[in-house]
């Protein structure tokens, strides 16, 4: 099955991450003055949330979620490494030497493409197709597509929703979480759905410094960067 139809590739759209972003950032000391190390970190990922803004709004809206989860999602994963790299190096990698040695594309499609991370894998249950039948162009093909800002934060938003519905089947409106339903949310979209969802609720709770407070890191820090998140939203 051809995945010309689910996008267009946007070769514009918001800069990349690049070599010389990552080096900026991971080398370089970090001095708010000249915006290097973690301080360039952050700045890219706020302009990345100011360029983007009305498109997340937009799309949050109609795929029914809280602004704030896909807004928070896209700050945590934008930017830190190479984004290019990922799909025009890793993923031949895997293609040619992991999934031969195999005999199946697990390896492949479990590489991560896009400004807003998203495993091929993920992407294409997202979009209904079945990953185990992608051959290497139409693994490629998505990967193109994940890189086109339109697709991808398009494609995160309706996964996001499935995961809200994955821990909360009855939920009537998905536009109104708690805080501990987007930290949820927002941890499973960066461990998956295999670990139970006690473990995550525990998690919140648990005293810092306890290694199951791990489990939700990923979700309390949009929680955490609530305030920073919606003021660069509303402008």
């Amino acid at each position: 099955m051809s995945t010309d139809k689910f996008c267009k590739i946007d070769k514009t759209g918001f800069p990349k991450f690049t070599l010389f972003d990552t080096a900026r950032y991971k080398i370089l000391p970090g001095n708010p003055r000249f915006v290097t190390g973690d301080y360039y970190l952050w700045a890219y990922k706020a302009a990345y949330l100011t360029y983007h803004r009305d498109l997340i709004i937009r799309i949050a809206q109609e795929e029914k979620i809280p602004v704030l989860l896909l807004a928070g999602v896209a700050v945590s994963e934008v930017g830190g490494a190479p984004d290019r790299l990922k799909s025009m190096g890793v993923l031949q990698f895997r293609q040619i030497i992991i999934d031969l040695m195999r005999g199946d594309n697990s390896a492949s499609n479990a590489t991560s493409v896009g400004l807003i991370a998203m495993q091929i894998k993920v992407a294409a249950e997202t979009i209904g197709l079945d990953p185990k039948t992608l051959n290497m162009s139409q693994q490629n093909r998505l990967a193109a597509c994940l890189l086109s800002d339109s697709f991808n934060i398009r494609v995160v938003a309706q996964h996001l929703r499935k995961l809200v519905l994955f821990d909360n089947p009855k939920i009537k409106d998905t536009t109104q979480l708690s805080d501990q339903q987007i930290i949820l949310a927002g941890s499973r979209y960066n461990r998956g759905i295999e670990r139970n969802r006690s473990d995550f609720i525990n998690s919140i709770s648990v005293p810092k410094g306890d290694p199951r407070r791990e489990y939700s890191s990923y979700g309390r820090r949009i929680i955490e960067k609530k305030e920073t998140i919606n003021r660069i939203i509303r402008g």
